[in-house]
């Protein structure tokens, strides 16, 4: 089953078709702009190019998190754990054998970017960082991610004679991606802080400020509503990295990547590159789901053998602007030959491909409307049907009785004539 998915997920990856390369003036190692819905790629530089990932990493370890761990499970902090945030590496000063609801963990891995959580809950589900990590790099593959390898679940940097822990803007848009559908890593990463509440170890409670600088005023913008995550990192070695996401007023939702930026300017570019996508590009609804395409006439039908074609489900694409859009946009139906009854309601029939520019934006399959049932013609019964109802004890049962009946009634008239003629010769003696 794992090996369908994964090739499934690797098809979608390769259907994510750039509708514009255009390089921005951005000074990154590499980035890449998609549609949080459709995956489809707005803009990219240098997206499949191997880099460290840093803190993004954490993504992928709270995909792993969410997915096999409940909001409320206690875990339990280990001297490990503690001895692996690394040489200057983000922490919120947890004690081994404090104890905290996952959830909690979940706001401090993602909102403030502590390391020792990131140890906490590999141990808690690896159940060692080893295997984890081994986890993390199946689970992405799954996702279609196939240029990463991870080797711990926080991202600081390894030794450079290790194995190398790094990953691609692309992969990390395909990562962010799937966990903005998991409802527990859009609302943590949608918040600009969180409290921590107390623990076993500590009597008070901790607020904790986002390390994302996109929730701040400054970055305010015009294009888009408001900033919904994702994710910062930054070591030495990978320079700044930001994984960032945006929603305007008409719910498209925007993933920017940006990795090996040298400044704090990433969070201009990531603005820059956010707007870019949405002053240009729009969501086009190329078709809804159960709208007509096309009838075709079912043989053997019992009734009615006409049957109308509807989509399987809407399809949308992100486009550039353009009033004339429609006018480079094709339709490609395909449908079955010789379909017969009989017909259930939601069988796939064919499909429909929508294509611009000579390029696939994306196809959808096409189903039946309503159930066509097969005519079944009358039978004349043959005399072989009519030899075995005469041989069968059913026909031996109706047979007797019918003489019965037929006897019966022949018995009453001779005794009436009887009885009558009796009636006669007395009355005759009499008188």
């Amino acid at each position: 089953m794992k090996k369908i998915i994964i090739f499934l997920s690797l098809i979608f990856a390769i259907n994510i078709t750039p509708v514009n390369a255009q390089p921005l003036n951005i000074e990154a190692k590499s980035y890449i702009l998609i549609d949080s819905k459709t995956g489809h790629v707005i803009s990219e530089y240098n997206a499949d190019q191997k880099v460290y990932p840093a803190s993004t990493t954490k993504i992928m370890t709270a995909i792993l998190g969410i997915e096999n761990a409940n909001a409320e499970d206690i875990m339990t902090v280990s001297q490990y754990a503690i001895d692996n945030i690394g040489p200057g590496g983000m922490h919120i000063g947890l004690l081994p054998g404090e104890q905290l609801r996952f959830k909690d963990l979940l706001n401090a891995l993602l909102i403030k970017s502590a390391n020792e959580t990131a140890f906490v809950i590999a141990e808690s589900i690896g159940p060692t960082p080893e295997a984890f990590s081994a986890k993390m790099n199946e689970r992405a593959k799954e996702l279609g991610a196939t240029n990463t390898n991870f080797v711990n679940p926080c991202g600081m940097d390894t030794d450079e004679k290790s194995q190398s822990h790094l990953t691609t803007a692309r992969d990390l848009a395909l990562m962010a991606r799937h966990a903005m559908t998991l409802p527990l890593f859009r609302e943590t990463v949608g918040k600009s802080s969180c409290i921590i509440p107390p623990t076993n170890m500590h009597d008070e409670a901790i607020t904790l400020i986002s390390t994302n600088k996109l929730f701040n005023d400054r970055y305010k913008s015009e294009y888009y509503d408001k900033i919904t995550g994702i994710k910062t990192g930054f070591t030495n070695r990978a320079l700044l990295t930001l994984v960032s996401s945006a929603m305007n007023e008409d719910g498209m939702e925007l993933i920017s990547v940006i990795l090996g930026c040298p400044t704090d300017a990433i969070y201009q570019y990531s603005k820059e590159l956010l707007e870019y996508g949405f002053k240009n590009y729009s969501v086009y609804n190329l078709i809804a789901a159960n709208s007509y395409v096309t009838s075709i006439s079912v043989a053997d039908a019992s009734f009615n053998p006409n049957l109308d074609i509807i989509a399987a489900k809407d399809l949308s694409c992100v486009l550039p602007k353009d009033p004339d859009i429609w006018d480079n946009i094709s339709k490609n139906i395909k449908i079955k030959d010789n379909v017969s009854a009989p017909v259930k309601k939601g069988t796939v029939l064919g499909s429909v491909e929508f294509v611009k520019d000579g390029v696939t934006l994306g196809d959808v399959n096409l189903v039946a409307s309503r159930d066509i049932e097969k005519l079944i013609p009358t039978e004349v019964p043959s005399h072989n049907t009519i030899s075995k109802f005469e041989n069968s004890i059913f026909a031996k049962v109706i047979v007797t009785l019918f003489f019965l009946v037929i006897g019966f009634f022949l018995l009453r008239i001779i005794l009436k004539k009887i009885s009558r003629s009796r009636r006669v010769r007395y009355f005759k003696k009499t008188h």
